[in-house]
């Protein structure tokens, strides 16, 4: 029987949009968090970064170093998911597009 992968119980999400300036941003982003993301996917123009956190605490700690990243219009999400009933995610920026 194959186990399932236990998915953290908290995700630090940021996207950012493609463009000219996305090379130095994303460098930004990483040095500030200091940790390499588990997963980062490009789909639509925009490039994702998923951080996982045992903890709110540290989802919160890690979403603090992103808070100067997130001035730039080009980052369009830093998030904290939240996967723990009764604790809600938390968005510190969210400026993705809708269509209506």
């Amino acid at each position: 029987m194959r186990s399932v992968p236990h998915l953290p119980d908290f995700l630090v999400v940021v996207w950012l949009r493609e463009t000219d300036k996305l090379s130095a941003l994303k460098s930004e982003v990483l040095a500030a968090a200091e940790t390499e993301p588990y997963e980062s996917t490009r789909y639509q123009g925009i490039v994702d970064f998923h951080w996982n956190a045992v903890s709110l605490p540290e989802a919160k700690g890690l979403a603090e170093a992103l808070v100067d990243a997130a001035r730039h219009p080009e980052l369009a999400l830093l998030r904290i998911m939240s996967r723990v009933d009764g604790v809600d995610s938390i968005s510190i920026k969210d400026g993705r597009r809708t269509k209506h």
